[in-house]
């Protein structure tokens, strides 16, 4: 007896520590084991709201007013940009105005406006508000970030709709929802990038101008994220976790609902800009600068006229075209992609970079953003990536700016860094490279959406019958 509860003591020990072995191997660590394929280890996101490409980029880089023309003439320019022919049906903001009338929004008006790829009939989809373009004086901050590291002139939101379903396939590779409405339904917060990060061991982080109500811009559709709020953090925490080197691998910073700094319109754009350059600026200062990569676009075009037809990926039709900007010491200098992109390339570069399975099937047919980088070829000089860029003096730069009605032509272009016709690659080009190319697995096979009972069609189908067979008691005991 006594060798037998020994024996049995011994086990259960045995078995115990076995099991509290096992569970802690498999509790993600907050501490990445996951090596990164390339020199990349921050990869930090930023969102702006509704603008089109042509709105903000439609005559770059051209600037009568700049007092650098030289560097201006040798600027690359984007493919598909305003001609003359297009330019006289449109209105330009006026030098000395810094917003523009918001135009009709939604899923109805937006495909009037693409009618059928002839982009020719915004007036009557969002109005006549949607025919204007900005210039070097609103968004000369942008266009000198664009000329100085790379920049996509085929980068489309992902759904012909609002901001909802784009800020979903910017989190998660897919929506539920073809406009602004919900939830429900909802995602499962493990089908998301961070449910994927998660999983993985890499942390992450997302940053918005106030914290205090525990949310983010569409956090609502994210079934579970109460359970990560931990992940949630200010712009000044960002700036100190910059700046202390301590910032997560992968963070999302949302410019959205607060103090008009999303550029959505009517707000004046150029709170936005200060802001962008500041955090840009604050990056390029930081210990994490050497292995940072910073991405810049907005979430859909919110009805502004642009005139390149969106293509559709697997039977998805794209929405229209929006600014994209990568700024990283390995982005190259002064060029320009002609990549097809969305906001799933986005996705698709964060599981590449973490040799990670791709999110879900349509990240892994998104083309990856890999033309705009440079790992190998050596500037002048031998460097292979490069210092920060200088920012102007007298740029009064500002995580929450005050003066925000000035001239920023005078400041577009910055000075490059390297004399541009000396460059070690192609000033434009594209690439087809997708993780599915790569061989790549996929984490979510099928994308998972909750939805109540009561929205679903068996339920609908069930109130039909239930109705058909009230009227047809009704009438039987009527004839009765």
């Amino acid at each position: 007896m006594y060798f037998i509860n020994s024996f049995m003591k011994k086990y259960f020990s045995l078995v115990l520590i076995t099991i509290l072995l096992f569970t802690f191997l498999s509790i993600p660590s907050n501490a990445s084991n996951v090596e990164q394929k390339t020199p990349i280890k921050h990869i930090i996101n930023i969102f702006f709201e509704n603008n089109a490409f042509d709105t903000i980029f439609g005559i770059y880089p051209d600037d009568p007013h700049s007092l650098n023309r030289n560097i201006v003439k040798n600027i690359t320019v984007p493919d598909n940009l305003l001609g003359k022919g297009i330019l006289h049906t449109l209105n330009k903001i006026p030098d000395g105005k810094y917003y523009a009338e918001n135009p009709v929004e939604g899923y109805t008006s937006f495909y009037l406006d693409w009618n059928h790829g002839r982009m020719d009939n915004f007036i009557n989809g969002s109005g006549p508000q949607s025919m204007v373009y900005f210039t070097s004086n609103q968004f000369g901050l942008e266009w000198s970030l664009a000329s100085e590291y790379a920049m996509g002139d085929r980068y489309f939101s992902n759904y012909m709709s609002e901001s909802a379903p784009n800020t979903l396939y910017y989190l998660a590779g897919f929506t539920p929802v073809i406009n602004d409405y919900g939830p429900p339904p909802w995602i499962q917060f493990n089908e998301t990038i961070f449910g994927e990060l998660l999983k993985y061991g890499i942390p992450w982080g997302i940053y918005v101008g106030d914290r205090s109500n525990g949310t983010f811009d569409y956090s609502s559709y994210l079934s579970g994220w109460g359970n990560y709020r931990n992940h949630l953090y200010s712009w000044e925490n960002f700036v100190s976790q910059v700046r202390n080197g301590s910032l997560p691998y992968v963070s999302y910073i949302f410019t959205q609902d607060y103090m008009d700094y999303d550029q959505h319109p009517p707000n004046n754009v150029e709170r936005g800009e200060i802001w962008l350059a500041y955090i840009v600026s604050e990056i390029e200062r930081s210990p994490i600068w050497q292995s940072s990569l910073i991405t810049i676009t907005y979430d859909e075009f919110g009805g502004f006229y642009d005139h390149v037809p969106p293509p559709s990926i697997d039977n998805v039709q794209l929405g229209m075209r929006v600014p994209f900007i990568i700024i990283s010491p390995y982005a190259k200098e002064n060029y320009v992609s002609h990549t097809v992109m969305t906001h799933t390339s986005i996705l698709a570069f964060i599981d590449y970079n973490w040799n990670l399975p791709a999110l879900n099937g349509f990240v892994a047919h998104s083309n990856l953003p890999l033309d705009m980088l440079n790992f190998n070829s050596p500037y002048p000089g031998g460097l292979i990536s490069r210092p920060p860029i200088q920012f102007p003096n007298g740029l009064n730069l500002s995580l929450h700016p005050t003066n925000v009605e000035q001239n920023f032509s005078s400041l577009f272009p910055f000075e490059p860094q390297f004399n541009l016709s000396e460059l070690p690659y192609q000033k434009e080009g594209s690439s087809n490279i997708t993780l599915s190319s790569l061989g790549f697995s996929i984490y979510n096979e099928n994308n998972g959406v909750i939805m109540p009972f009561y929205y679903q069609p068996l339920f609908f189908i069930m109130l039909l019958i239930l109705n058909v067979s009230i009227i047809a008691y009704r009438g039987e005991k009527h004839g009765k």
